[in-house]
């Protein structure tokens, strides 16, 4: 007997019911940036119902005195001067609204995915307005690498003249923060000198590590990050690297209505407000089936414009 094809398969025109696609009902993964610029700040808030501007103040050293005192008299006192420093928290809020139809008859969580959606965008907002602080001061911070490429010599500059200035250590065990991008990176481990990158697998305690943590050189923690300053554009794109001291930038809450703090948004959720919608005067069919939202206040400001407490450092990457 001669062999005989199906004579029905699934491209058969007349087989009108069949199902063509499986729909998944969960969304594939996203390449979602890291957010490391809280970690160089001086967390801080103000109360609420005391104002929306916060004011910081500083005394002025005292010089040495190199000049004997009179025997039997009495000199005149010194008078205290001090500094002062002030901002404004401000507000940031976005919300997503969904239908009650779409709510409805999505194949997903639709309202679950909205807000995770709305979360990374409030944890980039804080991470961007927090490094747009540091970059305003880039012209008074920032230094060309020594070398054609970022290497460990640039770090012991920015280090030294930061000690030189005073500057103390961003961590307690004695550490300045270190914030520097992937290509950077690159090239910072390409550097064979001495004193160079040392992994942050190869520590002695690894289990002491930041999120977000990649090693360390010349007593910086490096934090990597893809979300720094640039300047420039394509193929001559500089990247902000940045050395970070104790006291250089301080972040302001307004008590207990500041941003989440989120460093790693794979595995931290911003706090998002979900309200599911219903008949009301404003929209009296319950038309709208539910609202995303956030809201926080929040400021970023420098601590001291005398001496500024982080150094900017610019390197091209030998990799674009």
């Amino acid at each position: 007997m001669a062999y005989t094809p199906a004579s029905n398969t699934t491209n058969t025109a007349t087989i009108a019911h069949l199902a063509t696609v499986y729909y998944k009902t969960r969304a594939l993964d996203q390449l979602k940036q890291m957010f490391m610029f809280l970690e160089g700040t001086e967390p801080d808030d103000i109360p609420q119902r005391v104002g929306k501007t916060v004011q910081w103040f500083r005394y002025l050293l005292f010089g040495a005195n190199t000049t004997p005192a009179a025997e039997g008299v009495v000199g005149t006192g010194l008078p205290l001067t001090s500094t002062t420093i002030s901002g404004t928290v401000a507000e940031y809020a976005d919300f997503i609204t969904l239908s009650k139809m779409l709510s409805a008859t999505a194949i997903d969580n639709i309202k679950a995915n909205a807000a995770e959606q709305l979360g990374y965008r409030a944890g980039l907002t804080v991470d961007t307005i927090t490094r747009n602080e540091f970059d305003t001061n880039a012209a008074s911070v920032q230094v060309a690498t020594l070398g054609a490429t970022l290497g460990s010599v640039d770090f012991r500059r920015a280090v030294t003249t930061l000690q030189a200035s005073n500057v103390r250590p961003k961590t307690d065990d004695g550490s300045y923060v270190g914030i520097i991008h992937p290509y950077a990176l690159f090239d910072l481990k390409s550097d064979n000198d001495a004193g160079g990158f040392i992994d942050a697998m190869r520590y002695a305690n690894p289990g002491g590590l930041l999120n977000g943590e990649a090693g360390s050189i010349e007593s910086t923690r490096l934090l990597r990050s893809t979300n720094v300053g640039t300047t420039g554009s394509v193929p001559q794109v500089k990247y902000y690297t940045y050395v970070i001291g104790k006291g250089a930038v301080g972040a302001v809450d307004l008590a207990g209505l500041g941003p989440s703090k989120v460093m790693d948004p794979t595995k931290e959720q911003f706090k998002i407000n979900i309200i599911d919608g219903k008949p009301q005067i404003a929209d009296p069919t319950g038309t709208i089936g539910a609202a995303v939202s956030y809201w926080f206040a929040y400021l970023v400001k420098t601590l001291d414009s005398t001496t500024y407490r982080y150094k900017i450092i610019l390197s091209d990457s030998s990799i674009i």
